[in-house]
């Protein structure tokens, strides 16, 4: 196909795990929508539980994908704010619903697979349950305004997500619901792309991967697995705080390290702190992946992970080491968003912003496909990007196993059209063929 990036070389090593995925999913090409239930029906900067308690209607969701040709429906059932949209006795559910059951109901009669993404490190509601749970700060410093010092936790003011309070609820009725929310207020968008919010800003927190919260989001998956016909449960967050440098420098984390590498091996700076990070996430990796595998062998295990520099980024911010998390976890799942940083609807600049980004993600997993050891589902972006941008992406973002699109609230119709067509014309799908 003209202008598609050729991907052979890596597909061809994956060719027999590849087959094994597709055929666990039910499809041998992979064509995904995702959802955010709580982020509401325009976009994603907002947190929404009265949509997702009221107005959310899966029937409506899966026969609009249907119609689209959609084989698989990735739903985001742990957010970045902790709450569970499920049936939960261990987690926070603010909706009252069981929003993945009624998915899974959903699909069944749409012939539609279930994946599930989960969020793991970070949480507001746990971090605002459990502050002896989050990550600590090994340094002073300061982010976007807010100054932080050396032994603060890493509760921070969100980034870019905003609520607005129901009608004839006062603020602190609210607060009752919803306690990680401060009385600080976005009135208006900002100039940049990732402070478009408006409303009441949410505080949101970094667990501590050496933490209890370890055992709570085991707890989770196996009450997920347990009790949902789903294909799959994909891990996001499962990682460090990219945004600081120095996290997790907390008593347990110190403690662990100088018993495995000596009290004289400095923190947060050193070859073996990094190494320490990175082995920290897999070994979550590993009792994720094996409470999924002992509660249904059949499940695929996943993980996101975000596009960046191996050591400055991956390595050093996040604690993600490829290698090691892919040959853990089933299926690995980049985030290429290039078009989040910039649009051409937006101006002529925005447009070589986002095309720059899409320039550099290419050259990114060129350069570092080889550390993938599974198969890849990438995800790409419908959401704040035209449909040119968007076509563009899933033809180049596929890499053997199918593509992901993010996500169902905010594609445009013409974006909808473009789906369809690309999965009649290019994936060879249509309502009655799914094999």
């Amino acid at each position: 196909m003209k202008g598609v990036i050729d991907w052979s070389k890596y597909m061809s090593t994956q060719k027999g795990k590849n087959e094994w995925v597709s055929k666990s999913l039910g499809s041998k090409k992979i064509f995904a929508m995702g959802l955010m239930p709580v982020r509401g029906p325009k976009g994603f900067r907002k947190l929404d539980y009265e949509f997702a308690e009221k107005d959310l209607n899966p029937n409506e969701i899966m026969k609009k994908l249907n119609e689209s040709h959609f084989n698989v429906f990735g739903l985001v059932i742990k957010d970045t704010d902790g709450a569970c949209l499920w049936n939960t006795k261990h987690g926070w559910n603010p909706t009252g619903r069981d929003i993945l059951g009624e998915f899974c109901d959903a699909g069944k009669d749409y012939n539609i697979k279930i994946m599930a993404s989960f969020t793991s490190m970070n949480d507001a509601y746990q971090g605002f349950k459990h502050p002896e749970r989050v990550s600590i700060h090994g340094k002073d410093g300061k982010k976007g305004g807010q100054r932080y010092k050396r032994g603060d936790i890493s509760t921070h003011e969100e980034g870019e997500m905003r609520i607005n309070l129901p009608n004839n609820i006062t603020f602190e009725q609210y607060k009752e619901k919803i306690p990680f929310l401060t009385n600080k207020i976005d009135k208006n968008v900002g100039k940049s792309r990732g402070a478009r919010g408006e409303g009441f800003i949410p505080l949101t927190s970094f667990m501590c991967p050496n933490s209890k919260h370890v055992d709570y989001l085991l707890d989770l998956a196996k009450e997920v697995v347990n009790s949902y016909k789903i294909m799959g449960l994909f891990a996001d967050y499962i990682r460090y705080d990219g945004g600081y440098v120095d996290l997790c420098a907390c008593k347990r984390c110190t403690k662990i390290f100088h018993e495995q590498y000596g009290n004289k091996t400095k923190l947060l700076t050193s070859k073996e702190w990094y190494d320490f990070k990175s082995n920290t996430i897999a070994e979550y990796a590993q009792k994720l992946h094996a409470t999924i595998k002992k509660t249904n062998e059949d499940c695929v295990s996943g993980w996101f992970c975000l596009p960046g520099p191996k050591n400055m980024f991956t390595r050093k911010r996040l604690g993600q080491d490829w290698s090691k998390l892919s040959s853990i976890l089933d299926v690995a799942s980049p985030m290429e968003y290039p078009y989040l940083m910039g649009t051409r609807d937006d101006g002529w600049i925005w447009g070589k912003v986002g095309d720059f980004f899409y320039w550099y993600f290419i050259r990114n997993m060129k350069k570092r496909i080889h550390e993938f050891k599974s198969p890849i589902l990438a995800v790409t972006n419908s959401v704040e990007c035209n449909t040119e941008e968007m076509i563009k992406q899933i033809k180049n973002f596929d890499f053997g196993l199918g593509i992901a699109v993010f996500k169902y609230f905010g594609t445009s119709e013409s974006q909808w059209q473009a789906l369809k067509e690309y999965a009649e014309d290019v994936l060879g799908l249509d309502n009655l063929n799914y094999t």
